[in-house]
């Protein structure tokens, strides 16, 4: 089951549209751009221990099925964390991984919905690594009628 992120825990909200001309009846391009904050934590005890999470949030305009084209998303981390708790933790690793980022149109809202799968691993006695925070850029292709 994804973690939910609510739109209101969005911050440095950007957003663009423009009015394009195609492919086919495409007229609208909206970039849209931020980032918001989570936490993704896993701790060793001298085990290999990894934790993995889809994170999704609704973002840009309300489209009707017949409305959204397409969409496409990158995301990256905004705050990592490293912390050794012990201080025999040598040798120790830590890895942050974002697995897979996708956007698509939400028929419950309308929206697009970004995906983010991210995981964080890490190796050692007291160990503990997390990430708490992504930002992304989603871009959305529609066919809007003129106002």
């Amino acid at each position: 089951m994804a973690v939910k992120i609510p739109a209101a825990q969005i911050q440095n909200l950007q957003q663009i549209e423009a009015v394009v001309a195609g492919p086919d009846d495409v007229n609208r391009l909206v970039i849209i751009d931020g980032q918001f904050d989570i936490l993704l934590r896993t701790v060793s005890q001298g085990n290999p221990a990894s934790q993995k999470e889809i994170f999704t949030v609704l973002v840009g305009p309300v489209f009707t099925r017949k409305q959204f084209t397409q969409a496409n998303a990158t995301a990256s981390f905004t705050k990592t964390h490293l912390s050794t708790l012990s201080a025999t933790a040598i040798p120790f690793s830590a890895t942050w991984q974002i697995l897979a980022v996708d956007a698509d149109w939400d028929d419950e809202s309308g929206q697009v919905e970004l995906r983010i799968e991210a995981q964080v691993d890490c190796n050692g006695v007291g160990q503990s690594a997390s990430i708490a925070g992504f930002t992304f850029h989603v871009t959305i292709l529609a066919a809007v009628p003129a106002a």
